[in-house]
């Protein structure tokens, strides 16, 4: 079957008036929902108002809940801030004790030199002392004995003045 643009409109036409009801936009005739009543209408207000405090809620708690993050976020950004700084400070502590620790050495080793050198010293001081004494007493003796060799015949007095010894007389 062909079709021509008069059963086209004839079509349509049916359509729109078919059943004696104002076809398919329902005319006001029974089809579509009921009039609202005043009871109706103020549910409807009441729940769209519901949903908007609750579509506030809902945006309101996810603010807190980006506020939360943020905040946590900022106190852990700051406690790792604060852990890194305090590990510099530990890390420049064990260098410090490191450093002194190396002077300690230092300072042990040449105290014990010093030390060392100060017996040594203080050894060769007293050979050199009694270097000294026994050089002194060599000089009195050869003193002595130059003393003695040039005046010849010695003969020692008591302090009575009388001869110490007696010596044996034609002999």
């Amino acid at each position: 079957m062909e079709m021509n643009s008069s059963n086209l409109l004839w079509f349509f036409a049916f359509l729109f008036f078919a059943n004696g009801n104002g076809g398919l936009f329902g005319g006001g005739r029974g089809y579509g929902p009921p009039p609202a009543s005043q009871q109706d209408l103020n549910e409807a207000v009441n729940n769209q108002t519901v949903q908007q405090l609750l579509n506030n809620l809902t945006v309101e708690t996810a603010n807190n809940n980006l506020k939360t993050v943020e905040a946590i976020a900022d106190q852990t950004a700051f406690m790792q801030n604060q852990n890194n700084a305090n590990m510099i400070n530990v890390i420049q502590g064990f260098n410090n004790l490191s450093q002194r620790i190396d002077q300690l050495g230092f300072k042990m080793e040449s105290c014990c030199c010093e030390i060392k050198t100060q017996m040594l010293q203080q050894q060769l001081d007293e050979a050199r002392a009694n270097e000294v004494r026994l050089q002194n007493k060599l000089d009195n003796r050869d003193q002595t004995q130059t003393i003695l060799s040039t005046l010849g015949r010695f003969v020692a007095w008591a302090g009575s003045g009388s001869q110490a010894g007696t010596v044996a007389a034609g002999g």
